[in-house]
């Protein structure tokens, strides 16, 4: 994966990278360096307070003095031959046009957003890594990314250093009790289709509680629902709840993709929802895919 989509011999002096997320877009300038990357600026915009891709970039760029030399920018929607499909939880047309305008360069590269975190994956040393288990990871298999977020991401990342992007979360919700199927009945009613996204994200979190809470307890937000988990026993099964989801499809993607070298959880809801100490219902639905069991358990799973 490269940024630098003309001459090969082309080494920007100012890179703007960008992580546009359905809830965040978080933004950065960078200067080339002999040693690596240097940051300059970096903000942090609530992405729905912003008309689109192109509004929140000249809202960035007013800023600054000097112009940019290069773009990369991870954006939450499939991705094929420069063409961004609509994003599944931001109500943003990207024109790329309009895109290349507000920067002022037409060195720009848009690239599906986990599969930008596996790029990182790459640069990430032990201490940035929580451990959820151990494993024995095969170095010459694939790191596999799961993002939680206000979606749910999938990426791989191979030996050879490609990456590719998946669109996994959207595969359809397995319901195996009575709860899941409940879930899956409103859902369904709503939505149509119910994909892994929807019950294994931060709005997932909200609709299980809204479900568990049917005797017309007051909605919550996710972060209010994580907030109340060590008091109120209907918050704490949602987050239980929630857990045992975010196993169950991490399992999936992990067989999918056979996540040998490891699988690594990353973006906003992860780190707010798994924890080294409570990880024993996550990591059962994880490993529990029958006869697969054993390769699952010898899969090392990180926290970002």
């Amino acid at each position: 994966m490269s940024i630098f989509d003309h001459s090969p011999d082309f080494r920007p002096a100012r890179v703007l990278a960008g992580d546009i997320g359905g809830t965040q877009s978080r933004l950065a300038i960078y200067r080339q360096e002999a040693g690596g990357l240097d940051l300059l600026h970096q903000q942090t915009y609530t992405s729905l307070e912003h008309s689109g891709l192109s509004d929140v970039l000249s809202v960035f760029l007013a800023n600054q003095y000097e112009a940019v030399d290069a773009v990369c920018l991870g954006l939450p929607a499939p991705i094929h031959s420069g063409l961004v499909y609509p994003l599944t939880n931001l109500p943003w047309q990207v024109d790329r046009e309009k895109v290349l305008q507000a920067v002022g360069t037409d060195r720009v590269t848009l690239i599906n957003d986990v599969e930008a975190s596996a790029v990182g994956i790459k640069g990430l040393s032990e201490e940035n890594l929580v451990c959820l288990q151990e494993g024995q990871a095969d170095p010459a298999g694939n790191r596999v990314v799961v993002s939680v977020g206000t979606g749910l991401g999938v990426s791989s990342l191979a030996p050879t250093g490609r990456t590719f992007a998946t669109e996994a979360g959207h595969a359809s919700f397995s319901p195996c009790c009575e709860l899941d199927f409940r879930l899956q009945d409103s859902l369904q009613a709503e939505f149509g289709h119910v994909s892994w996204e929807r019950v294994a994200s931060g709005p997932g979190l909200e609709r299980i509680y809204a479900l568990l809470a049917a005797n017309g307890s007051r909605s919550l937000g996710a972060a209010e629902i994580v907030s109340r988990a060590g008091s109120d026993p209907v918050c704490w099964e949602a987050v239980e709840t929630l857990r045992r989801y975010i196993g169950s499809a991490a399992g999936n993607f992990a067989l999918t993709l056979m996540a040998s070298g490891g699988l690594y959880f990353a973006g906003g809801v992860a780190p707010k929802i798994l924890d080294a100490d409570r990880s024993d219902l996550f990591l059962h639905a994880f490993c529990d895919k029958g006869r697969m069991k054993t390769v699952l358990e010898k899969m090392p799973v990180y926290l970002v």
